[in-house]
């Protein structure tokens, strides 16, 4: 069976959508695919090199950088083969707070809110900052080694202290400026800046090569080495985000949750959604109620 470029299922072995990846070093020929998940994810790295290419930009990995990367935004870490990043990502459903953080939960969502919003994903933590968050991984990981029956619990409350720390660095150093992404073409930037705006009017290979002036294999090769995915999947992952929003925010019928979005068929909006999230766009909608 073909592995999908983006979708990514999280395995979790605590039974609580809840999941540390700890001091993992990623190379070219380990790491996750194009991926696109629900859950939020935090990612600090402690050396190495590389880059990361989330929602439309592309940033550097290096020592003491911190993403926050909010649920379904297209993201894809790209290593350097010589010098590959070491890192910790934590992944966690925002509904598991609601269910254990309570009145406080939009409070500690809030980082990957200003995020989302900002459309800065990146912070760079000074040395007392980076010991912090390091302790902070550390406990966490030691609460999933443990074989005490409340070890599940104690990992949650610390992703809890985790978040608050989050939170007041950001009240402290105050918002995190807007990084200094990588170059791309200015072409390719205005390209990915203005995708959105064309989803519904059904995007091709030549027409954004011409409207970017350059013949499209130069646009696929470009496009690819500074994505690291296919114009198609890429397309593919924002049409699907848009459809979740649309699906979680209003009672639109199926139909026109498709045609909002782009897809070509109602049939197409189904397969497609499912290959990416490995649920239907109904049954994605009966959990995201029961979850707000």
């Amino acid at each position: 069976m073909k592995h999908s470029p983006v979708r990514t299922t999280i395995q979790t072995d605590s039974g609580a959508p809840f999941r540390l990846v700890y001091s993992d070093t990623k190379s070219p020929q380990n790491e996750l695919p194009d991926h696109l998940h629900d859950w939020h994810e935090i990612i600090y790295v402690y050396r190495g090199q590389g880059s990361i290419f989330i929602d439309t930009g592309l940033e550097k990995m290096q020592e003491g950088d911190l993403f926050l990367i909010p649920g379904s935004t297209v993201h894809r870490a790209l290593p350097d083969a010589g010098n590959p990043v070491t890192s910790s990502a934590l992944f966690f459903s925002p509904g598991l707070l609601a269910s254990t953080a309570g009145g406080i939960s939009s409070s500690l969502l809030r980082p990957f809110e200003r995020c989302r919003k900002r459309r800065v994903y990146k912070r760079q933590l000074n040395y007392k900052e980076r010991e912090q968050i390091s302790a902070l991984i550390d406990d966490i990981h030691g609460e999933f080694c443990s074989d005490h029956h409340l070890s599940s619990h104690a990992a949650l409350l610390r992703l809890q202290l985790l978040l608050i720390f989050l939170e007041r660095l950001e009240a402290a150093a105050g918002p995190a400026h807007t990084t200094t992404s990588l170059p791309a073409p200015a072409w390719l930037s205005s390209i990915l800046s203005d995708l959105d705006h064309k989803l519904r009017s059904g995007l091709s290979l030549p027409e954004l090569a011409q409207q970017a002036a350059v013949s499209p294999a130069h646009f696929s090769r470009a496009f690819k080495r500074y994505t690291g995915m296919t114009l198609t999947d890429y397309v593919l992952a924002r049409r699907v985000i848009m459809a979740k929003e649309h699906l979680v925010q209003g009672d639109e019928t199926m139909a026109a949750v498709a045609d909002a979005c782009g897809f070509d068929s109602l049939p197409h909006f189904y397969r497609q959604f499912k290959k990416l999230t490995g649920t239907t766009p109904a049954a994605y909608r009966r959990t995201m109620a029961r979850e707000h």
